[in-house]
């Protein structure tokens, strides 16, 4: 491997990918390191939505939309978070998400939708075909085709600097090798957060928090710290989104996660998305629906109970901060039959992808038996669950009807993404605690959400894609002779 770079890229995940493809497409040279022995990160284990304002998608669809009017919606979604957001790296997002949509389809990604996510005024959330794994599947043949470097398995111990204080390069192992590569324009951090970092979780967030279980437990947030090392600020290190509620994954991959990337059929996916009957969508939503998404909080309100694995009753008010203080950060959803009823039709699901599909329970029975448990009494289902507890709990048995009783899961609470991140400018510069700019080191993705609070379907992988593009794009134009682009 050759020792010198223009930009080196930390993190092979979307947020990485995308600064790789927009840096190469300059004509710099980059090199990508990933910790892990493969590509994607958390983006690919997304549904694969992005949230954008006046796309071509939407202008097809009849509708008229603008990104100051997306500014304002997605501020309904962050509420009395408001006051703590970043409220110009929230303009920026949105100025710049439907360029990145339109760049992301030049590479090859399909998108259905739009699609209607209240309280956004229009439909504005766009799904990836056949999920969020193809965009990073199509970043990755961009990287290779415009000869950006690659490397799996490759840790970075350092960042390098000089007598100027700037970051030149980083120290890693590679290959059994410690290596120093130097990068003349910038090192981007694309790392990801630091949900995977036990002892990160219990210096920073709620004790509720630090102990739901990470959607990737790979992100262990070295990078923070190494940041840190050379002077980067932590900002809004309290914040999460999550834990929430969710199902494990099913036993066998959905088929909407089986299915190949190749051009022709994810067009053809496009098109059952946009027009087949919601019977025939339902085939391919549903397994999705099961495996990743969250049970609806309304079963609670319907009569639900929620009892961890010793049968004790749950406050279910805050299910997943419950969920995630007991021994085995696991619970089940217990009802009697005639509240379980209630979700087998509209209004209620037990899931829900907004203005897509529903899942009902008799989908889970038929998609998901793994998670479906019933029996006649409460006595035979707690036999059934094989609870440690002797009886159920009183509060449970006043609730007692002739039966059949039934159970949903196991439930666990999971930390889709810890919020707090490195202090970033637009562009993606990292900034010390003076607010002054590290020169050469600079942050996308979740490492570089810096301040930004999100909330709402599609909007964490249109920061991760969006800032990705953004800041490759920034760095590699402070190369001699590579044009400018108004990017403010």
């Amino acid at each position: 491997m050759d020792s010198v770079f223009d930009v080196i890229i930390v993190g092979g995940g979307g947020s990485g990918l995308a600064a790789a493809v927009s840096a190469a497409e300059q004509g710099v040279r980059v090199l990508v390191l990933e910790r892990q022995n493969r590509w994607g990160g958390t983006s690919r284990m997304a549904v694969g939505s992005i949230s954008a304002a006046g796309t071509s998608w939407q202008r097809r669809a009849g509708l008229e939309d603008d990104w100051p009017s997306f500014v304002e919606d997605m501020a309904q979604f962050t509420g009395d978070l408001l006051s703590e957001d970043n409220a110009d790296l929230r303009a920026w997002l949105a100025r710049h998400a439907a360029p990145t949509l339109e760049w992301l389809a030049r590479w090859g990604v399909v998108f259905a939708g739009p699609f209607p996510e209240p309280p956004h005024r229009v439909c504005r959330m766009h799904n990836a075909v056949p999920g969020a794994a193809a965009i990073t599947s199509r970043l990755l043949r961009a990287c290779r085709r415009l000869g950006v470097q690659m490397a799996c398995s490759a840790q970075v111990l350092e960042l390098l600097g000089n007598a100027s204080d700037r970051v030149r390069g980083v120290r890693c192992r590679l290959n059994g090798q410690t290596l120093d590569l130097t990068a003349r324009l910038g090192v981007i951090l694309a790392s990801g957060d630091f949900s995977g970092n036990a002892q990160m979780r219990q210096a920073h967030l709620s004790p509720a928090a630090a102990r739901a279980l990470p959607i990737n437990p790979h992100n262990e947030g070295q990078m923070f710290e190494l940041a840190q090392s050379v002077g980067a600020r932590y900002t809004h290190m309290s914040h999460v989104f999550g834990p929430q509620m969710r199902f494990p994954s099913g036993p066998k991959p959905g088929l909407a996660e089986k299915m190949p990337d190749w051009p022709w059929l994810c067009h053809l996916s496009k098109w059952f998305f946009q027009y087949a009957p919601q019977s025939l969508k339902k085939l391919l939503i549903k397994p999705l629906l099961m495996s990743h998404m969250s049970p609806s909080e309304q079963l609670f309100k319907e009569g639900a109970k929620l009892i961890d694995r010793q049968g004790r009753l749950l406050d279910h008010s805050q299910p997943a901060a419950s969920i995630a203080m007991t021994p085995e950060r696991q619970a089940f959803i217990v009802m009697p039959s005639h509240v379980a009823q209630r979700f087998n039709g509209q209004p209620h699901a037990i899931s829900t992808a907004p203005g897509i599909a529903y899942a009902h329970l008799d989908d889970y029975r038929k998609g998901r038996p793994d998670l479906v448990h019933e029996a006649p009494s409460l006595q035979d289902l707690w036999r059934c669950l094989g609870m440690s507890g002797d009886a159920p709990d009183g509060a449970i048995q006043a609730l007692a009807s002739s039966g059949p009783w039934i159970a949903m899961g196991p439930v666990q609470a999971m930390l889709t993404t810890t919020e707090g991140a490195l202090a970033t400018a637009i562009g993606g510069q990292v900034l010390q605690d003076d607010g002054q700019g590290i020169a050469g080191l600079y942050a996308v993705g979740c490492a570089g959400q810096g301040g930004l609070l999100l909330r709402g379907h599609g909007l964490h992988l249109a920061w991760a894609y969006t800032s990705g593009r953004m800041t490759g794009l920034e760095v590699a134009q402070l190369k001699e002779g590579v044009s400018h682009e108004n990017w403010q």
